[in-house]
């Protein structure tokens, strides 16, 4: 078994059991050699017997707990390794797997207490010092962890590979601050390592230290530029500063390196939709729900970027498919109703909007929708009453003050159409299209000059309408240009 040759040791110990077959050793020797071997129901099966055959080997119900913690039989694992306890309460081994699955199930007050216990089994094994920092920091026994914690830096002096591997343990407990130290104590003893230049830069990051943060960070890369994580950590600095170009460069650079990875995918789209890069957003939003089709946050992006980008019908799908996701998310059904709106699936569009307005009867937005739905179904005697809610509720708002104006249009009650479009332009001088509204009130009311003067109007805002649309595209045509890296 020591060589490693399984099938050797298998042979031996079976013949021991046969020799001896009411042995408990025989028995647990055969089920770590099985367990070795990768046969972990014979195994448990041996160990099993090894304990019916003596209910106080410890040996034989630690190995038996810890298989049943390998394979995922979490409760049962913990169970027996009580039992290992109550037989020996200082069994170190127990104490520590025990503890290390009351850590992967959150129970850092249980994981703490325990590898305390097997500290005072075991006190010089540094292992079972970083465990138990870990578990009592989490546990809120800080005083403890930084004693341990203060022990550990002691007995590491000056040597690299201890100082890393508890700066690392206090950077997975969240204790930024004391891990940034070390790291920077490991840097100055071993220069240019990629690792602990990116684990300080991490630190940093977390302590909100972002330009440090970057300039460590940016050497790792220099270092070893394969990792797509580093990229990533960049990216996010260049987020947070605003600075779109190089977050953008170095969220594509994590992608290029891990084009599966969903979270690479859906920064970059966010980055590209901040930018106003609307179609590189989808196509990245896309890339990120094909490796995770059931995650509403990337469909929601999606959604978010086909609408921005005009693209109704798709943004209409793709909210849907959000709502199937998180059915229980209101805001979803509100943007169903507001998206069919915009691709005209008026029916749909009302039956969501009304399912919203029903659970928040006070939304100015879902109120207004509702009220240009009805308007454009010819239910004007729907529209009315929505609209004059959303009024009351919203009184400047252009769209809601335009659509109020446009029923009376619409009910061809021409006298109060030009009232409520002259609210309106009052409010919003600039709204294009209600001086063009106005218009045609005016001119149904055989008011020429007062029409010619609102056609006028309309006519100069529509021009400026128009360069500014195409000051836009030829915006969003460099922008396109640069996101892609293209000259």
């Amino acid at each position: 078994l020591q060589r490693g040759a399984l099938a050797d040791a298998e042979r031996a110990a079976r013949e021991a059991v046969r020799l001896s077959p009411r042995s408990p050793v025989a028995r647990n020797l055969l089920g770590v050699i099985l367990g070795r071997a990768g046969r972990r129901d014979s195994a448990l099966s041996e160990f099993s017997a090894a304990i019916r055959l003596d209910p106080a080997f410890v040996g034989a119900r630690n190995n038996m707990a810890t298989l049943l913690a390998e394979r995922g039989r979490v409760a049962e694992a913990i169970a027996e390794f009580r039992r290992v306890l109550e037989i020996d309460p200082r069994h170190a081994q127990a104490l520590s797997n025990v503890a290390s699955l009351y850590a992967g199930a959150g129970d850092y007050a249980r994981a703490a207490e325990h590898f305390a216990r097997a500290r005072e089994a075991a006190p010089g094994d540094p292992q079972l010092a970083l465990a138990f920092i870990g578990a009592a920091y989490r546990a809120g026994r800080k005083a403890e962890a930084d004693a341990a914690a203060d022990q550990l830096e002691r007995s590491a002096a000056s040597d690299p590979r201890a100082l890393f591997t508890l700066a690392m343990a206090l950077a997975q407990s969240r204790q930024y601050e004391r891990a940034a130290r070390l790291f920077e104590q490991v840097a100055r003893l071993a220069p240019r390592n990629y690792e602990v230049l990116y684990n300080l830069g991490v630190a940093l990051y977390n302590l909100d230290r972002n330009d440090e943060a970057a300039r460590h960070l940016a050497e790792a890369a220099d270092l070893n530029p394969a990792p797509a994580e580093t990229h990533f950590r960049l990216g996010l600095i260049a987020s947070d500063r605003g600075d779109q170009a190089n977050a953008v460069e170095e969220f594509r650079h994590a992608v290029e390196r891990e084009p599966k990875n969903p979270n690479y995918q859906y920064l970059l789209g966010r980055e590209y939709f901040r930018a106003g890069f609307y179609e590189g957003a989808v196509k990245a939003f896309t890339e990120a729900m094909a490796a995770e089709p059931k995650n509403a946050a990337y469909v929601l992006a999606r959604a978010d970027a086909n609408y921005r980008k005009g693209e109704w019908v798709a943004a209409a799908a793709d909210f849907d498919l959000a709502a199937s996701l998180d059915p229980g998310n209101d805001k979803i059904t509100y943007w169903q109703g507001y998206a069919h709106r915009a691709a005209g699936n008026f029916d749909l569009a009302r039956r969501h909007l009304e399912a919203y307005v029903a659970k928040h009867p006070d939304d100015a937005e879902a109120l207004a929708s509702l009220g240009y739905v009805a308007i454009e179904q010819g239910r004007f005697e729907d529209a009315e009453p929505a609209l004059t809610r959303a009024l009351q509720l919203a009184p400047k708002h252009a769209a809601v003050l335009y659509d109020y104006a446009r029923l009376a249009v619409k009910r061809r009650d021409y006298p109060e159409a030009v009232a409520r479009l002259r609210r309106v332009i009052e409010r919003h001088p600039t709204h294009t299209q209600a001086h063009y509204q106005l218009f045609l009130a005016y001119s149904r009311l055989k008011q020429t000059e007062s029409a010619q003067q609102a056609l006028a109007e309309f006519k100069r805002l529509e021009a400026l309408e128009k360069r500014s649309t195409e000051e836009r595209i030829a915006d969003e045509r460099l922008r396109t240009q640069r996101m892609l890296g293209q000259r």
